[in-house]
């Protein structure tokens, strides 16, 4: 490993070369899009938060590939960094409940934090990692109870879609725990 750096070798995975060029595609394409269409007007602060958003995801994906060589443990980081990633890009460019500016949408980034929060205080290992992902289902499913019964609105689809991704994400750490 240390070889391959030094050599300049490391870049020269497929994956790796897919992952960061997928992201520089995708920071580049509203830029491109604004020369072309007045409806796609972002400012210096977008492609700066976007940057901060792809850029956390990247480097999530190299440190994970980095840590476990478990396939089970990475397809659960990966589901759970791309659940994270959209509760959060599509809460802050659309809403999920009504638009962007509906307050009742602030609810939802609760549950990319319980997520968060668990990974961090199991210390990444697989057992806690299954456990943050059904708290975060559990959250999902909280969240979408609290704005029924409030009635503000009924986010069945997200929440099943998201729920189920995050159960998804604990059978794969709960397989990956076996090894």
């Amino acid at each position: 490993m240390v070889e391959q750096a030094k050599t300049g070798s490391v870049w020269r995975n497929p994956w790796r070369l897919i992952g960061w060029g997928g992201i520089a595609v995708l920071m580049l394409t509203p830029a491109v899009a604004m020369q072309f269409i007045d409806e796609v007007n972002w400012t210096v602060g977008d492609f700066i938060f976007a940057f901060l958003m792809l850029g956390s995801v990247g480097l999530a994906v190299e440190l994970t590939v980095r840590a476990n060589p478990a396939w089970s443990y990475r397809a659960g980081v990966g589901i759970m960094l791309a659940v994270s990633f959209l509760t959060v890009w599509i809460n802050l460019a659309v809403g999920i409940v009504g638009n962007e500016d509906n307050p009742v949408n602030a609810l939802f980034f609760l549950v990319p934090l319980v997520a968060v929060a668990g990974s961090l205080l199991g210390g990444f290992r697989a057992r806690f990692m299954r456990v943050a992902a059904v708290l975060a289902a559990a959250a999902q499913i909280g969240v979408m109870l609290y704005i029924w019964a409030t009635g503000q609105g009924f986010p069945i689809g997200v929440t099943l879609l998201f729920g189920t991704l995050w159960l998804v994400a604990a059978a794969l750490f709960r397989q990956a725990g076996r090894r």
